[in-house]
């Protein structure tokens, strides 16, 4: 959940340790490792503060939700263990609720690590204690009586069952720790457990080698009267994003470029209530994506901050959801982001 650490290491050049990459990832020479790394702590809390984690159940599944780091607080201890304070706001979607939102927190000692692997930088979070973690849901779009649902013991509402779900939930993917590969072109992938090196995270596009930083390369699934918030997406002066798109599932969905200072605003809005709303400001993008075709965009921005989101509702966009009795025909979207220079 700690996306931070895709800072770590890149001011120390990652390039440079491609020369002796034996004396690098010697297991005796776990001091020179975290040396190295400690370049990089000091901007962890910011970094992770700038963007969002995607939430799934597995590795292989598909996006459900977002968790939005908006506070942080790192300390290094006497072992030169990484102690960890974090906290935040989120949404996930899950059957029995429909979409939920969520405070979440949580206080980590982390034993972290890096190897090289050619010119990419695997850098290792292995959990070691978890002194405390907390997860309360604050919005419920489908309040349903867990008695009515067939669930196990006395009576509780939706948001009691969601409470303990997230919990658990938190609580397991924490204790699995994280990966972080941070490639020599400046590219980051992240993944949750122990990645190897010489592996990659689970992704549905094979992106080509065009000189653009890949910033993500996810799929989402994003139900009926739902839409996921893809950033925030830094973009620098004279720079564009490079969007490719596939859809399944669902007829159609549509797909929005927003300023960050509007996006804001429409998260804390789509969080907030079970009726997802229009947005409050103008959008940079507006068009729709249909079953079937592979749509591909480039969209030159102003230098700031952006939301890519990705709308399966009538209230945003072109398109409106097709309503099926007992079926919301979720729309399962496939999606690569990547920056470079405007055309």
């Amino acid at each position: 959940m700690l996306a931070s650490g895709a800072s770590m290491g890149a001011s120390c050049g990652i390039k440079a340790l491609t020369i002796l990459p034996g004396v690098v990832n010697d297991p005796s020479n776990l001091s020179l490792r975290r040396e190295i790394l400690s370049y990089g702590t000091g901007q962890m809390c910011s970094e992770m503060q700038s963007r969002s984690v995607p939430l799934r159940l597995r590795d292989e599944d598909p996006v459900i939700g977002r968790f939005f780091p908006n506070a942080c607080f790192l300390q290094t201890l006497g072992n030169d263990n990484l102690f960890i304070q974090f906290g935040g706001v989120g949404y996930a979607w899950t059957n029995i609720t429909k979409r939920m939102s969520f405070e979440a927190s949580a206080a980590v000692e982390y034993d972290h690590d890096f190897l090289m692997d050619g010119d990419s930088m695997y850098i290792y979070f292995r959990q070691r204690s978890t002194s405390a973690s907390a997860f309360k849901t604050t919005m419920v779009e489908q309040p349903v009586a867990a008695s009515v649902l067939g669930l196990p013991g006395a009576p509780q509402s939706s948001q009691s069952y969601a409470d303990t779900f997230g919990a658990q939930v938190m609580k397991s993917q924490i204790a699995r720790g994280f990966t972080v590969i941070r490639h020599g072109d400046g590219a980051v992938e992240f993944g949750l457990g122990i990645i190897d090196k010489g592996q990659r995270p689970a992704a549905p596009y094979k992106v080509t080698d065009t000189g653009h930083l890949l910033l993500a390369n996810e799929r989402a699934e994003v139900h009926q009267n739902q839409r996921e918030f893809v950033g925030p997406l830094s973009v620098g002066s004279g720079d564009a994003l490079y969007l490719t798109v596939s859809l399944e599932g669902a007829p159609g969905a549509d797909v929005l470029v927003v300023p960050r200072m509007v996006g804001d605003g429409w998260l804390k809005s789509y969080t907030a209530a079970p009726a997802p709303t229009a947005p409050p400001g103008r959008t940079a993008l507006d068009e729709a994506v249909f079953a079937g075709v592979t749509w591909r965009r480039t969209v030159p921005l102003d230098e700031g901050q952006y939301y890519l989101v990705f709308d399966n509702t009538a209230t945003a966009g072109r398109t409106q959801p097709t309503a099926y009795a007992g079926d919301d025909r979720a729309a399962a979207i496939s999606y690569a982001i990547e920056l470079g220079d405007a055309p």
